[in-house]
């Protein structure tokens, strides 16, 4: 009876606790949330309203290939249109569809696209297509793959992702607009996801400790390591070829501009560095489990040895993530044949660098800090058996399968 009442209690007090951190996480989001006020930008347009709309006729179309590419079609098109949203629902207006290279989207009859229109839509304006319905069914495939395969821990990833969206649009961001540092901002977010993703996943447990203390001394690291070379190289957000819309928008708002490039730096380091430090922290907790006798510097050597292996893929993929969103810039490079001087000291391209290898040098070095960490908590238990060799010898080997 007392056990059974102590397993209770067991199951009890982590629901208490996860309990009582969402309606704290929550107020503070309502109070943070109901007390932002910041003024809109100079540009922004009043009055317009924007609905989903479903093109019924084409008037009059003299679209045709392009004579220099001709996978796209260019011209005009002037449409009529049902609109299927909003209060102006079942309501038939007619719009001009300019379709040109940069802005092209040529329209067929039965083809979905978001309209605005200042007056009821006694007249409208193509905005773009609607796309929703795809992003929300790849989404739904997405929570589909995890559900089936994941199993519950498959339904937890996706409330933790979940955890982490909220965090990042109205935690991150209103502490910027608040005119809070902006690493400072991305701090609390990344801490908070790590902890939450990790203690949801893995339970409150000393993998989990090891796991998300790793993460976040790296990915501070990262951050760090990503100021600093940025002053040297006097890279920061008015780099970005953002920095126009950004600089016009913060004119009259607490928004700090500087740190912004290194926020997003933490921010996107912290996935594959979270990736990094539960990967080492399980291997060292399934080896510990089967040999508690193992001595700790032992099982050290078996967390580096299986970080190695998630290391090399992981900087590939962190490269190759980073690399990938600057394609386009690769291109212009490689094109323009720019002298090597140029190419190197461009300020695009020194953003994607400094992207990509402080991400990496944090990702790296997330291999001996956690390993360190699991370690330490996970001594070894002294008992009089003497068995363990085998494994010890498998494992140190470098050929375990980390799961």
């Amino acid at each position: 009876m007392p056990e059974e009442m102590k397993s209770k209690k067991g199951r009890v007090a982590p629901r208490v606790l996860w309990g009582a951190f969402l309606l704290v996480f929550a107020a503070a989001l309502y109070i943070i949330n109901s007390t932002l006020e910041y003024p809109t930008p100079a540009d922004m347009q009043t009055g317009n309203a924007y609905e989903k709309a479903e093109v019924t006729k084409i008037l009059s179309d003299t679209l045709a290939p392009d004579p220099d590419f001709p996978d796209i079609e260019i011209g005009v098109q002037e449409l009529e249109l049902r609109v299927l949203t909003g209060k102006d629902k079942g309501r038939l207006f007619i719009a001009n569809n300019f379709v040109t290279r940069l802005d092209n989207r040529p329209a067929r009859v039965g083809t979905r696209m978001v309209a605005s229109s200042y007056d009821g839509f006694a007249s409208g304006m193509l905005a773009d297509y609607s796309r929703e319905a795809p992003l929300y069914a790849l989404a739904l495939a997405f929570v589909a793959a995890l559900a089936i395969f994941g199993g519950i821990k498959g339904v937890k990833a996706c409330l933790a992702l979940t955890f982490t969206l909220i965090a990042v649009i109205f935690l991150f961001v209103p502490m910027l607009l608040k005119g809070v540092p902006p690493v400072l901002a991305a701090v609390t977010a990344v801490v908070l996801s790590t902890c939450v993703t990790m203690a949801a996943l893995n339970g409150f447990s000393k993998k989990t400790i090891a796991a998300a203390t790793g993460c976040i001394i790296c990915t501070f690291l990262a951050g760090g390591i990503a100021l600093a070379v940025g002053a040297l190289a006097h890279v920061s957000t008015y780099t970005t070829a953002e920095a126009e819309y950004l600089i016009f928008i913060a004119q009259r708002t607490s928004l700090r501009l500087h740190g912004i490039l290194f926020a997003g730096i933490v921010i996107a380091t912290s996935g594959a560095v979270m990736d990094t430090a539960i990967s080492v922290a399980s291997a060292m907790a399934e080896v510990r489990g089967l040999e508690p006798g193992l001595p700790s510097q032992s099982l050290l050597r078996i967390g580096l040895n299986v970080g190695r292996d998630v290391m090399g893929t992981m900087a590939n993929t962190l490269i190759l993530a980073f690399a990938g969103s600057s394609i386009n810039t690769i291109l212009m490079i490689f094109m323009y044949q720019m002298p090597y001087v140029r190419m190197i000291n461009m300020g695009s391209l020194a953003v994607e660098i400094l992207r990509g290898l402080s991400g990496s040098i944090g990702l790296v070095l997330t291999v001996p800090v956690t390993a360190m960490l699991a370690a330490r908590l996970m001594p070894a238990e002294i008992s009089d058996g003497g068995g363990g060799t085998d494994t010890l010898a498998y494992v140190e080997s470098g050929r375990v399968a980390h799961q």
